[in-house]
């Protein structure tokens, strides 16, 4: 009886379930135009399209949800007021998302598969679609690199107040000795940023930026690179990519390194 009952209970739930998703409204992405409502939210499910189109969100709302597989999936994007990704913990950790270009690659929303879009307060909102991109772009260390280029290692981030690495680094670390390894002729200048927002640079920043760069270096020669091909230099905080920000996720991209090849 019991059995009876909880299968009862599991196929209604189910069956809510299910019309619950069928009752949101479907919008191919060749309709998908700009938005405005007066209500609290918007709920609609975009249709996956053959051409596998994108789009993405630029404002005019508090934030935005995106629902894969299903419109209570678990499998979810967060976008904020100002259209980018909300990178989760887990994503930063693994280092899936982390870096300024990867959190606007994955703010554009693909329509390979039906998604479930959920908009919280919208007024005016601006949609941007985009065709599939042709052309792969050309990563730094699949470039052949030469004197004056300038790379910025976005991935290659500092915990506050340390010279020491995020987990996410080591990727990027790797890939540099990989250039290094394959590319003998080529030596390096490693520079070393801090985040210090609204203030002066102090000793104790400048002293942090270099370390930051020393540690960079430190792994290279441990790696094998030999160290007369490496030189370090730190900018303290007079080189900030949000030298006003009050983000957290800003001011990671400004506890950073660059390379420039000399």
């Amino acid at each position: 009886m019991r059995l009876t009952i909880f299968f009862f209970l599991f196929a209604n739930l189910v069956l809510f379930s299910q019309n619950q998703c069928a009752d949101i409204p479907s919008i191919a992405i060749d309709s998908l135009n700009n938005l405005g409502s007066n209500s609290q939210s918007l709920y609609f499910k975009v249709l996956k399209d053959s051409n596998d189109y994108a789009f993405s969100f630029k404002g005019g709302f508090d934030f935005v949800e995106i629902y894969f597989d299903s419109c209570e999936s678990e499998n979810i994007l967060k976008l904020d007021s100002n259209g980018m990704l909300v990178p989760t913990e887990k994503m930063i950790n693994s280092g899936v998302c982390y870096c300024k270009s990867c959190i606007e690659r994955y703010s554009k929303i693909s329509t390979k598969d039906d998604v479930f879009v959920k908009i919280l307060n919208p007024v005016n909102v601006k949609i941007v679609k985009y065709k599939k991109a042709l052309a792969k772009n050309i990563l730094w260390y699949e470039k052949k690199l030469q004197s004056g280029d300038k790379i910025r290692l976005e991935n290659i981030l500092f915990f506050g107040g340390e010279a020491r690495f995020r987990p996410v680094s080591y990727k990027d670390l790797n890939r540099l000795y990989y250039v290094l390894e394959e590319n003998p002729y080529l030596t390096i200048e490693i520079q070393g940023h801090v985040n210090s927002p609204r203030k002066k640079n102090s000793k104790k920043n400048q002293d942090l930026s270099e370390a930051r760069a020393k540690a960079v270096s430190n792994y290279l020669i441990k790696k094998g690179i030999k160290s007369n091909r490496l030189t370090s230099v730190g900018f303290g905080n007079t080189q900030m990519i949000y030298p006003n920000t009050t983000s957290e996720y800003e001011m990671q991209f400004n506890r950073r390194v660059e390379i420039l090849v000399k």
